[in-house]
């Protein structure tokens, strides 16, 4: 039975040329283990890839890598994603600028490949010449130039394809902790088809996270929840999320998902001298493919001092 999967997900591979056309998101550990609701919680070095606009809120410096197992169990699928990246703070007046490269794919039959170099900038100095009242609201704003890139081997051949678009992103933290978002990705509709039109879907995500240093009643530590409602087309996916710290903020517990996916995460902070290393991990229990044990999620990712 396993075998017989695996092949019809090689067989649909290449019976469409906009299969899985960059549609996948499993990058950012902390943000899969909160099951993908990351777009208004966007902070480090992952929100590059949910919402750009987070970066700008960075005060140091911070590289990532990231490696993923897909799916397993299912003999015959070896796929799987990495992900490096770094976020370059420049202090509020300048903004941060951020670059990295994104792999998801099979590299002996298909991989998508995403290099891109973003910019996000608060905006609290413009709002306060504008009279608003930045104790209320801070709002970011950020922009994503992405090339694209991808290849099919088949037949003996290997078929390439590129193409280049960008991404926006806006993010509003209002007072008591709660967050309202949007990102706008591949808003020009790419097109990488190899032997006729084959655009990337736009994809349009909303996100509201809710922050408190102790959840009321339940005394839960450090408590951060999530809701994303991703529009891809015609596709609807409502991802929900929720992450708690405890141990002076050293150890996350990290729990979420979609309708075909649940995740958990784990996440734990290294000092080393002045700079922080953290280790965070993450698990994906497909629903619809009982035949898989899952998706395993690592990354480690150093910030400076």
């Amino acid at each position: 039975m396993k075998k017989i999967i695996a092949l019809l997900s090689i067989l649909a591979l290449f019976s469409s040329e906009a299969f899985a056309l960059f549609e996948t998101s499993y990058w950012g550990v902390r943000a899969l283990g909160m099951g993908g609701a990351y777009t208004a919680v966007a902070y480090g070095v992952d929100a590059a890839v949910y919402n750009i606009a987070g970066i700008s809120e960075m005060q140091k410096p911070e590289v990532t890598f990231n490696s993923t197992k897909l799916f397993t169990g299912l003999d015959g699928f070896d796929w799987g994603t990495d992900y490096l990246a770094g976020v370059f703070p420049f202090g509020k007046k300048i903004g941060a600028v951020s670059a990295g490269w994104a792999l998801y794919g099979n590299t002996s039959l298909r991989r998508e490949d995403t290099f891109y170099i973003g910019y996000a900038r608060e905006m609290d100095d413009i709002l306060k010449k504008l009279d608003i009242d930045t104790d209320i609201v801070s709002v970011m704003l950020g922009l994503n130039l992405k090339s694209l890139m991808t290849e099919t081997k088949k037949d003996g051949n290997t078929h390439t394809s590129s193409a280049l678009t960008f991404d926006l992103g806006v993010l509003l933290r209002f007072k008591y902790g709660i967050s309202i978002a949007y990102s706008g990705r591949y808003l020009t509709k790419p097109d990488l088809g190899y032997w006729e039109a084959d655009p990337v879907k736009q994809t349009n995500v909303l996100g509201v996270s809710y922050y408190s240093k102790e959840l009321a009643f339940l005394k839960i530590p450090e408590f951060t929840a999530a809701l994303d409602v991703e529009m891809r087309g015609s596709e609807r996916l409502i991802m929900i999320g929720a992450e708690s710290k405890i141990l002076n903020d050293k150890f996350a517990i990290r729990a979420g998902g979609w309708e075909s996916q649940i995740n958990f995460g784990l996440g734990y902070v290294f000092e080393i001298g002045d700079g922080k290393l953290f280790v965070d991990y993450a698990f994906g229990m497909p629903l619809e493919i009982i035949e898989s044990t899952g998706s395993h999620f690592l990354s480690l990712t150093f910030r400076f001092p």
